[in-house]
């Protein structure tokens, strides 16, 4: 097989990964806002103001000092009943609506994610585990720059890189562990010489 026409294969590759992931990150938005639905500000908003208006109504018939008496002692139930009353009955039925909403739509978004996988499946030449925006750009760029000659040697050159990247992050976080511990080793000593000299000094003016 040509050179070009791999990498023409892994464009239109590409095209369709992006495509893929696209709608990927779609249902999992969908997802994820339809488990964290809540109207918290509105009912917060709804507690309090009903609380100022039933207020506002002792203010314009029994004056300032009653207005202020159901202030304090009619805002705190109103906002409880409001907030955590009928906003958690809202919320819940409300969540429930837009979780079977966001099913409807990821439905649709995985059923043209299969149409996508199908047609990567028909004619794309990289294995099914480098079909990720990561590896398909590595990839490419190693056959573009001429790094590689074959597909094969561009997914072993893209392994062996992957390989040495993970083996870096684990030293990094072996060097930022070692660190910490010689930063604790370092607290231990000052406090420990801390302690010594408060009981030094304790010795010698407790006689």
């Amino acid at each position: 097989m040509q050179l070009q026409e791999l990498i023409n294969n892994l464009k239109q590759s590409k095209t369709l990964i992006e495509e893929y992931a696209e709608l990927h990150n779609k249902s999992w938005q969908l997802q994820f806002n339809a488990h964290r639905y809540n109207k918290n500000e509105l009912f917060n908003i709804l507690g309090i103001g009903f609380g100022l208006f039933i207020a506002s109504l002792y203010l314009a018939t029994d004056g300032i000092s009653s207005a202020i008496a159901v202030l304090f002692s009619v805002l705190p139930i109103t906002y409880v009943f409001i907030r955590f009353g009928l906003g958690s009955v809202f919320n819940y039925t409300g969540r429930k609506v837009a979780i079977q909403q966001a099913g409807l739509q990821v439905d649709q978004l995985s059923a043209q994610m299969n149409v996508l996988a199908e047609k990567l499946d028909s004619f794309s030449m990289l294995p099914e585990k480098y079909r990720t925006l990561q590896a398909v750009n590595a990839i490419g760029s190693y056959l573009l720059n001429k790094r590689a000659d074959s597909l094969k040697e561009a997914i072993n050159l893209y392994e062996d890189e992957v390989f040495r990247h993970n083996q870096i992050q684990g030293q990094q976080f072996q060097i930022q562990q070692n660190h910490q511990m010689i930063q604790q080793h370092r607290e231990m000593i000052k406090a420990q010489k801390t302690t010594n000299s408060r009981l030094l000094w304790m010795s010698i003016f407790g006689r």
